[in-house]
């Protein structure tokens, strides 16, 4: 949750507004991975595409701003980025030959690295932002680019 969002919203004389809205996501990674198993049975792209499905709608969801809706959507992105955690890898090691499986399963976990650095350095393209003018570009909108980003990368 960045600053600038917080500030807009003002919540950022609310700690535990922040915590939650933090938290709601690990607790949708934690979910989503651990119920994973009970939809296996459609199929692994199958899977894989629910996931999509379902990290989509939480996105857009974030997008709303009302405490309550962001809270959803963030559960609902944690559970689809859960998921994948657990298909992903599976999908690969089973469509991918033998001779490759292992490399090809072992980019999965460069991939969802790479994808936490880069989010991490679009949250960095705030910078020192003036917090006092809440007209800033940075206060009013950096934030949608932020939000949008998973579902720019999900649709390719």
């Amino acid at each position: 949750m960045s600053l600038a969002y917080s500030k807009k919203e003002g919540w950022d004389e609310d700690p535990v507004k922040i915590l939650v809205i933090q938290t709601v996501t690990v607790a949708g990674v934690a979910t989503g991975a651990l119920t994973s198993g009970i939809i296996s049975h459609i199929g692994r792209l199958n899977c894989l595409i629910l996931a999509n499905f379902i990290l989509d709608i939480g996105v857009l969801l974030t997008l709303i701003e009302d405490f309550e809706v962001l809270c959803i959507g963030r559960f609902l992105y944690g559970v689809g980025a859960g998921s994948f955690s657990v298909f992903g890898p599976l999908y690969v090691s089973e469509t991918s030959p033998i001779e490759v499986s292992g490399p090809l399963g072992a980019s999965t976990q460069i991939g969802i690295s790479t994808g936490v650095l880069l989010v991490f350095s679009v949250g960095m393209g705030i910078g020192d932002v003036d917090f006092d003018d809440e007209s800033s570009f940075e206060i009013r909108y950096y934030w949608y680019i932020i939000f949008l980003l998973p579902i720019a990368i999900s649709l390719i």
